[in-house]
C-alpha cells in the first residue's frame, strides 16, 4: 500500500491519458452497407482475402438479424473528424472490432453468398439477398446495429490495446490482423506490397492454399525483417516480441517517403541476392547428426532473422552468398539453440543475430 500511495500521481496521470472517449451510435443495415461501399467506414482493404468466417457462420448471423436477435456492439474508430475536409477515397472510420460481422453483412447485401445451414428459417437455405421476399428485405434493411465509436484523439497503441482486449470472437484474430486494423500508415502499405514479392513468398514457403496467409504471416514476416534490421532495431528489443513488433510498426509508419523507398530497395536487393544464390530455401533450419547437417524444416522464423542479417552483410560487401555460408551457422550449438526453443527470449534473439554478424 505504501508503494501504491507513493505512485498515486503517476497512476492518476496514466489513467487519465489512457481513458478512452466513446460515443454510442446506431445505424440501420442499409445505411451501414452504403457507408462501407462509399468507404466512409473502412473494412480491411484485403477483407475478401482475410475474411475468416465461412458461409455457414455468415448465414447464421443474417438469420439472427432477421429474427431481431441481439448481436454484440460494433467498435469503430473515428480516424478523421467529421468537420475535416478530405478526399472522397479517404475513410473517416475504421473497424476495430466487428469486421467479420460487417463483412458478412456487406457480402450478403451484395449477393456474395447464399444462405445455408439455417435452423429456424430453413426455407431460406439457398437464397441470395436478391431472392428474399420484399418483407424480409425491408426487415433486414431497417434492422439497426449499435456501434461504439472511439474518439479520434486515441493514439494507435491505445486502439491496438482495445482491439486486443475485445478480440474474443469465435475465431481469434492473429496479432498481425490486429496491427493491420489499428496501425495505419504508409509503412503498412509498403509491407502489404513487399509481402507479395514472388521470391520472398517462395523463400518463406508460403503456398497459395496455406493457412499462414489468412493469418497475415506474410506481412508479419516483412514487418519482422524491418523491425530487427532497420537502424539495428534488434538492439532496442527488451522482451515481449508481440509488443515490440507493434511498437516498431507504429514507428516505421512515421518514416517519410524517401526513407520508405530506401527500405523497399533494401528488401528487394536482399531477395535478389538470395535469388542469385544456389539456395532453394535460405531460411531452412538444420540440425547436426552423425551424417552431418540435415534439414528439419524449409522455413523457420528465427533462422529468417539471422539470415536476413547475413544477407545484408554480404550485400554491403558486394559478395555472393552461398548455401555453405548459411549452413555453417548451424555447426555452432549456440546458434542452433537460439533457433530451437524460446526463440523470442532477448538473449536468444541477440545470440542468433550476433552469430550471423560474426559470419
Amino acid at each position: 500500500m505504501t508503494i501504491l500511495k507513493s505512485n498515486l500521481d503517476e497512476l492518476q496521470k496514466k489513467a487519465k491519458e489512457r481513458t478512452v472517449k466513446t460515443q454510442t451510435i446506431e445505424y440501420d443495415l442499409e445505411t451501414m452497407v452504403k457507408k462501407i461501399k462509399k468507404n466512409v467506414i473502412k473494412l480491411n482493404p484485403d477483407y475478401q482475402r482475410r475474411h475468416r468466417w465461412n458461409n455457414e457462420f455468415s448465414s447464421r448471423l443474417i438469420e439472427s438479424l432477421i429474427l431481431n436477435i441481439p448481436i454484440p456492439f460494433i467498435y469503430i474508430s473515428q480516424d478523421i473528424d467529421v468537420d475535416e475536409e478530405i478526399d472522397d477515397d479517404v475513410s473517416r472510420y475504421s473497424v476495430i472490432d466487428g469486421q467479420q460481422r460487417l463483412t458478412a453483412i456487406y457480402n450478403f447485401f451484395n449477393n456474395g453468398y447464399s444462405l445455408e445451414s439455417l435452423d429456424v428459417l430453413s426455407p431460406l437455405n439457398g437464397c441470395y439477398y436478391r431472392d428474399l421476399p420484399p418483407f424480409l428485405v425491408r426487415r433486414l434493411e431497417e434492422r439497426s446495429i449499435r456501434c461504439l465509436r472511439i474518439d479520434s484523439t486515441a493514439d494507435q497503441q491505445v486502439k491496438y490495446d482495445i482491439f486486443e482486449r475485445l478480440n474474443s470472437g469465435s475465431i481469434k484474430l492473429e496479432q498481425q490482423e490486429l496491427r493491420n486494423a489499428t496501425c495505419r500508415g504508409p509503412f503498412k502499405t509498403l509491407i502489404k506490397k513487399l509481402s507479395k514479392h514472388s521470391e520472398f513468398v517462395k523463400f518463406v514457403d508460403l503456398k497459395p492454399e496455406s493457412a499462414r496467409l489468412t493469418k497475415m504471416e506474410d506481412e508479419e514476416l516483412v514487418l519482422r525483417y524491418f523491425s530487427l534490421t532497420y537502424n539495428e532495431g534488434y538492439k532496442s528489443y527488451k522482451g515481449n516480441f508481440k509488443k515490440f513488433l507493434t511498437e516498431r510498426m507504429i514507428y516505421l509508419n512515421t518514416l517519410d517517403k524517401k526513407e520508405l523507398k530506401k527500405l523497399e530497395h533494401n528488401f528487394l536487393s536482399v531477395m535478389e541476392l538470395l535469388s542469385d544464390s544456389d539456395i532453394e530455401y535460405p531460411f531452412s533450419k538444420y540440425k547436426n547428426s552423425e551424417d552431418g547437417l540435415i534439414r528439419v524444416s524449409k522455413f523457420n522464423s528465427a533462422v529468417f532473422d539471422a539470415v536476413s542479417f547475413v544477407a545484408i552483410k554480404f550485400l554491403k560487401s558486394n559478395q555472393n552468398i552461398k548455401h555453405y555460408d548459411i549452413k555453417k551457422l548451424f555447426e555452432d550449438p549456440e546458434f542452433y539453440d537460439a533457433c530451437d526453443v524460446s526463440t523470442s527470449h532477448v538473449k536468444k534473439v541477440n545470440m542468433r543475430i550476433s552469430k550471423a554478424l560474426e559470419l
